[in-house]
């Protein structure tokens, strides 16, 4: 087989190069390219108004949800106790003991350094 002479093919099509006059169209194809990438990058996770951002706002939205349903079944818990005469009658019974006070006829007796002493009337 004998070998071809391929120049005058090679010599018909043009010459690109970014360098020759016109040789850089596709060039801004590739800025352009970059371009977009960085503001996709920039617009899914570096600004205020990210993708990222926003899921981690969801996140805490939720997670604040559940922290807020549990503080007002606890309010709902206590305000039934706060309702309830029996737990309100028991409450006043603790505080004023604490303060040493006792009823008729009754002795407390304190073990320590207990300040309040019911037998000193």
């Amino acid at each position: 087989m004998r070998p071809r002479d391929i120049t005058a093919r090679v010599l018909k099509k043009p010459l690109r190069s970014p360098y020759l006059p016109g040789g850089g169209e596709r060039r801004w194809i590739r800025w352009a390219l970059l371009a977009v990438s960085a503001w996709l990058l920039w617009a899914a996770v570096l600004s205020d108004h990210s993708l990222w951002r926003i899921v981690r706002l969801r996140q805490e939205l939720t997670e604040t949800d559940v922290e807020t349903r549990r503080v007002q079944a606890e309010t709902r818990k206590l305000e039934a106790r706060l309702d309830d005469p029996r737990v309100r009658q028991e409450h006043a019974e603790e505080v004023l003991r604490r303060q040493g006070l006792a009823r008729p006829n009754e002795i407390i007796y304190r073990l320590g350094n207990g300040h309040a002493d019911s037998l000193a009337r």
